[in-house]
């Protein structure tokens, strides 16, 4: 990890930087309330590697009102986080940063697109920011649709990247019959007794390697392709 290296071979780096971030929530019976964090971080890790970036320790707690109702979900004000992220990457940038990449580990952190708009209308070209949201689509690994909480495709990552966390014996299935949009409108307890949406008893570690081997190499094209996109103009 490259946080782990001195300041002299962080500065013969790339003039990128990475910040994961995750969310620490409820996952059901079966996932660590780390989960978003541990997600993020890997993610992270393996897209900063390959593009020799620095990458920063997964920010672990964001905005997850939506978990309401479950111990160990703790979440900040979303002004709170807006500011929070201003001020790291204005400190990354006042360091000789030019490029800034936020890895979004939870779906729920609603206010990272406008943090993303907020600094790229402010600072182009001298600092660019993009928002990756690691978690691709794909055909033929998954055997299920709709998952949108520690359902399949998150239980098979995490059976993958961290096994001795998770707890098979206690995943249990539901899919509520409402679309994500509902959570505007309350808890996800509302819908799903268990405060899960999917099916992880479907999961397996080898849909999580093939899945996170997939979602880095999709996750770099992102990257470069918004950094190109963006170029060197300033609007």
């Amino acid at each position: 990890m490259s946080h782990e290296k001195t300041a002299p071979e962080i500065q013969a780096m790339e003039d990128l930087a990475i910040v994961p971030i995750g969310s620490l929530e409820q996952h059901s019976h079966h996932l660590p309330v780390s989960t978003d964090a541990i997600l993020a971080q890997s993610f992270a890790d393996r897209i900063g590697e390959a593009m020799d970036a620095f990458v920063l320790p997964c920010l672990p707690i964001s905005t997850c009102y939506e978990h309401k109702g479950a111990m160990g979900s703790v979440w900040m004000n979303a002004d709170t986080f807006f500011a929070m992220l201003c001020d790291i990457v204005l400190n990354l940038k006042n360091q000789g940063y030019g490029r800034v990449v936020f890895v979004r580990g939870h779906g729920g952190i609603f206010v990272m697109d406008p943090v993303v708009r907020h600094l790229n209308s402010l600072y182009m070209p001298e600092l660019r920011v993009c928002l990756l949201d690691p978690y691709f689509e794909c055909m033929g690994i998954f055997e299920t649709t709709g998952e949108i909480h520690a359902g399949e495709r998150e239980t098979s990552l995490m059976l993958h990247l961290r096994p001795e966390l998770v707890k098979m014996d206690r995943a249990v299935d539901f899919l509520p019959d409402v679309p994500r949009g509902y959570l505007q409108y309350g808890s996800v307890f509302r819908y799903s007794p268990e405060g899960v949406w999917g099916h992880p008893t479907l999961a397996t570690a080898e849909k999580g390697r093939l899945y996170f081997d997939l979602c880095v190499n999709e996750g770099i094209k992102h990257v470069e392709k918004i950094f190109a996109l963006m170029g060197t103009r300033a609007y």
